[in-house]
């Protein structure tokens, strides 16, 4: 019996995914396709973030392939936590090799989210004039917490972590790399024609987001939560917060305290704008084989999910990759969750889900509240990082496998 496998590796604070499936050719000839997703970590050295871990991650993506080409390498969007792996190894690992990473590879298919193309915001002027509105407010961000690192004033961490996350410059060199791993390059969002670009017979990918206009996901957006002062969770909400405002330490002048307070209260705003508008541009896309349906989510929140349900794209599935590393603002509200996973089920086959997320690397990341709504929908949570509380080894992987049969997926 044919299985497929889902192959997620533990990176730390990060994505990188392989999937194994079994293509019958119009001939009846069983070909196993591969289909690589995303690959980083966060540049945190202390917190989610490590090089060294993708040595032997890519090491054994080349074992899996044994030679073979990889069939689609899909980047769901331009984060460093998605898109640093295959450019370090690159530079880092294969660096004077006989052969470069990319011959290794031999990628047939390259998908990268609409965004990343060359001209993208040349074509799209409304997304263009958004874009560099936030980019101005990084520029600004950078320049502040690079002085006050050189004066060796303390950042906070939560600050810090999405200031790096968020580097325009490092993130623009990784996908240029990217753009030129595969001999056919395409850059995919709702509506994008999967089914003539992708290299399967049989199985079926079926895009769900972003949208190809990304003005789609700028906008006013209340922070999901702040980094300042001593936050508690409210009783109105899950992940939801509100904030007890410091006080001023004893023989510091107020008025100058509070203006710190605020200034770095607007600086981590900013960031998560930023930080949103990107995630929102996550490639979400549906692997349908054999009567199951699995769902890969990139770091899409909830404006990306709101956005699915009005085009109607929803629909109940086998399993589930977590958004956003188990951010409360990655998975829907239970009203959007029913629709991917109903609490009723539509079929008895076995559903599960996985989180790749490293505590501490930011606030309140993974959420507790959220993991715990998606486990109660699945037959099995799985943690890329640990498994029975035992921390994974870097580099190593969980398998979730499927097994064959023959039957339709549910609509």
């Amino acid at each position: 019996m044919e299985t497929l496998q889902v192959r997620v590796y533990n990176v730390l604070f990060g994505d990188a995914i392989l999937i194994s499936i079994p293509d019958q050719n119009p001939n009846g000839e069983i070909e196993t396709r591969h289909v690589l997703i995303d690959v980083g970590n966060v540049l945190s050295k202390t917190k989610g973030g490590l090089d060294d871990v993708f040595k032997p991650v890519i090491k054994n993506i080349l074992e899996v392939l044994d030679g073979q080409p990889l069939d689609l390498y899909i980047m769901t969007h331009e984060h460093l936590d998605h898109v640093q792996g295959l450019p370090y190894g690159e530079e880092k690992i294969y660096l004077g090799s006989d052969d470069e990473l990319r011959q290794k590879l031999q990628t047939r298919h390259a998908w990268l989210t609409a965004s990343a193309r060359e001209g993208y915001y040349e074509d799209h002027p409304d997304a263009k004039k958004r874009k560099l509105e936030l980019m101005r407010i990084y520029a600004e961000i950078d320049s502040y917490i690079r002085v006050r690192s050189a004066s060796r004033e303390p950042i906070l961490e939560a600050i810090k972590a999405l200031w790096m996350n968020n580097n325009p410059r490092k993130t623009a060199d990784c996908v240029k790399y990217l753009r030129s791993i595969g001999e056919n390059t395409s850059y995919v969002y709702r509506g994008f024609d999967s089914l003539n670009q992708s290299p399967f017979h049989e199985a079926k990918i079926e895009i769900w987001a972003p949208e190809e206009n990304t003005a789609e996901y700028y906008g006013r957006f209340r922070p999901a939560f702040r980094a300042l002062g001593v936050t508690r969770l409210s009783e109105g909400g899950r992940g939801k917060q509100s904030v007890i405002e410091p006080i001023p330490p004893q023989g510091v002048d107020a008025g100058a305290f509070y203006n710190l307070v605020n200034s770095r209260k607007e600086i981590f705003e900013s960031l998560l704008a930023i930080d949103k508008a990107a995630n929102n541009t996550s490639v979400v896309f549906s692997l349908e084989w054999r009567g199951y349906r699995l769902l890969f989510t990139g770091d899409a929140e909830e404006r990306s999910w709101k956005t699915m349900d009005k085009y109607g794209v929803l629909k109940p599935v086998h399993f589930l990759k977590v958004s956003h590393h188990g951010s409360h603002n990655g998975t829907p509200e239970p009203e959007l969750l029913d629709k991917i996973l109903p609490l009723e089920r539509p079929d008895e086959k076995p559903r599960y889900a996985i989180v790749a997320t490293w505590k501490g690397t930011y606030q309140n990341v993974p959420d507790e509240e959220t993991l715990s709504l998606i486990c109660d929908r699945c037959d099995k949570l799985y943690y890329a990082q640990k498994e029975n509380g035992e921390m994974r080894n870097l580099g190593d992987y969980v398998d979730i496998k499927f097994e064959a049969e023959g039957q339709e997926v549910p609509s």
